[in-house]
């Protein structure tokens, strides 16, 4: 099953396979997130779901406390979708715009 993954603020849209985590469904459509260990151990990744569930995989409590996930955020890195969703990554600084993705 696919899911819809709608980028804010531009509405950038791209599609996630089953079982993939947001991060990886982005890098493998050449957008770029924020983005650090990608283990669920750093929280650089971290993001708002607006619309839509995740299942949060293995983000760990320092990186993403359980009363952020009852908020509605998501380690991008370990979050895959169970729904269709609307996302906005917290810290876009951490973007280096320069450098092509791999």
């Amino acid at each position: 099953m696919e899911f819809s993954i709608t980028l804010q603020p531009d509405n950038q849209t791209f599609i996630a396979e089953a079982g993939e985590t947001i991060l990886e469904a982005a890098n493998k459509h050449g957008i770029k997130l924020p983005q650090g260990c990608c283990d669920g151990a750093c929280g650089l990744c971290k993001g708002d779901v607006l619309q839509g569930a995740v299942e949060h995989g293995k983000a760990t409590e320092l990186a993403l406390s359980a009363e952020e996930r009852d908020a509605g955020v998501a380690l991008f890195c370990c979050a895959i979708p169970k729904s269709d969703l609307v996302i906005e990554p917290r810290d876009w600084s951490m973007l280096d715009w320069t450098t092509p993705m791999d």
